[in-house]
């Protein structure tokens, strides 16, 4: 058997266990590829999508002016590193569970 074909379920749980603990969205990400998905599609969208909410939420609760583009890029981050503040949170600026857990409640609705 090939060297590199045996190593990959090796690789593939090294790979689920370091983006589990980067990112919720990553781990389900693995799991679609798992089931015969696009992993790395998965991954996209799952962070878009959870990009778009948290923009969404800040621009709606004033933390803008903030496009829902899906990317984190400087506005977004300046949104969320004022809402930090604001919450007297740790700033970061970066989109983290806490932030996402303290952001829906705040505005009283589900942000994933």
């Amino acid at each position: 058997m090939d060297q590199r074909v045996a190593n990959l379920p090796l690789l593939e749980a090294t790979l689920r266990f370091v983006i589990h603990l980067l990112e919720p969205a990553a781990a389900a990400a693995l799991d679609v590829r798992a089931r015969g998905g696009d992993a790395i599609g998965g991954l996209i969208a799952g962070s878009s999508r959870r990009v778009l909410a948290v923009q969404r939420a800040l621009g709606d609760f004033g933390y803008g002016p903030v496009k829902p583009t899906g990317i984190l890029g400087p506005d977004t981050r300046a949104a969320i590193e004022k809402f930090e503040r604001d919450r007297r949170l740790p700033v970061t600026g970066q989109l983290s569970d806490r932030l996402v857990r303290e952001l829906a409640a705040t505005t009283g609705r589900p942000l994933e």
